[in-house]
């Protein structure tokens, strides 16, 4: 099968390697769609992962959707011709943080396009059966690809908690803030305040309703704005600031973005003195099924978001154009 392997920062090659086959629990997937998260582009553009380097060539790409083309042992659903979303963290169910429920901090927790495992860059990948959900017929796959960000929003949005009527900030309008805007307006939050530099972001977030987008946070600051929640989706390092700096007293943050910085500081004393609630949120958290629906209903319908597609020879234009965000919420790659 055709793959694209990264061999070390920047060096992306697209490549021909054995097909896996599925095992005891397992399915062959035929991707169909991949879309790049930025973090993809940060372990393109360093070499890798939070400090760890691959000891190999890796396939990236977690994002994924494809067809079921064979099954392992002990595999009863979803048959061979299914479509399927995936849900890309795959967890030991052994550990201490899978027996109390939190299989999204697992400490064997097997991630692919993380090290050492191979991710969704190939005409195909093998996952366990058990971390998809069909596609409905009208869900593209490019859809079903970002049902893992969704996921990640509708986490993230669990953890902050919002009912309706409380004001929303959410810093950064990428594919996950704009899932979070999106489950804000669901639960009649209000007013919900987006803060994106990017221009054409900034006027899409405003044309969903309740909601305003201003360019930057000290825009912000200067009318004096508070927000009950805030949600920091950008991945900036000075956004937790921010949004400490944006949060009401007593009010929750919820820190969704992966600063490529790996040490970060706020104003610790309007934290203390406001006694604001700051969460970190990691991934998502069983959340597939309930993305997919989301999708499928039309209740949070990514289909006007704009998107460039490349086929597989062009991944490395693809994770180019996710490190220089645009106008564009993500680049999707066609195996």
């Amino acid at each position: 099968m055709r793959a694209a392997r990264l061999y070390g920062a920047r060096d992306v090659r697209i490549e021909t390697v054995e097909r896996p086959s599925a095992g005891p629990g397992e399915l062959l997937v035929r991707v169909r769609a991949v879309t790049i998260c930025p973090s993809d582009w940060r372990m393109y553009a360093d070499g890798h992962a939070g400090g760890i380097v691959p000891s190999r060539p890796i396939i990236q790409g977690h994002e994924f959707a494809g067809d079921v083309v064979a099954c392992g042992d002990g595999v009863v659903a979803p048959t061979v011709g299914s479509r399927v979303a995936v849900e890309p963290s795959w967890p030991c169910g052994a550990c201490d943080m899978c027996a109390s429920g939190r299989s999204n901090i697992c400490r064997q927790v097997r991630f692919p396009s993380f090290p050492p495992v191979d991710g969704a860059l190939a005409e195909y990948i093998v996952c366990p059966a058990s971390a998809t959900w069909p596609l409905p017929r009208d869900v593209t796959y490019e859809e079903g690809a970002l049902a893992e960000p969704l996921g990640v929003s509708i986490h993230a949005m669990r953890l902050a908690n919002v009912h309706a009527g409380e004001s929303v900030c959410i810093l950064g309008a990428g594919v996950i803030g704009i899932g979070v805007l999106f489950l804000s307006l669901l639960r009649q939050a209000g007013p919900v305040t987006v803060v994106e530099p990017i221009a054409e972001r900034r006027r899409w977030s405003a044309d969903r309703g309740n909601c305003r987008a201003v360019a930057t946070f000290t825009e912000l600051v200067e009318v004096g704005y508070e927000a009950d929640v805030v949600l920091e989706c950008s991945g900036d390092s000075s956004a937790l600031d921010q949004a400490v700096r944006l949060a009401r007293p007593g009010g929750r943050i919820v820190v969704v973005g992966i600063p490529r910085d790996e040490r970060i500081t706020f104003d610790m004393s309007i934290a203390r003195r406001h006694e604001l609630t700051v969460l970190f949120s990691r991934r998502s958290h069983g959340t597939l099924s309930e993305a997919v629906d989301l999708l499928g209903t039309r209740q949070v319908d990514m289909r006007s978001l704009p998107m460039a597609h490349f086929p597989l020879e062009r991944t490395e234009d693809a994770l180019l154009l996710t490190g220089h965000p645009g106008p564009y919420l993500r680049a999707v790659v066609v195996p």
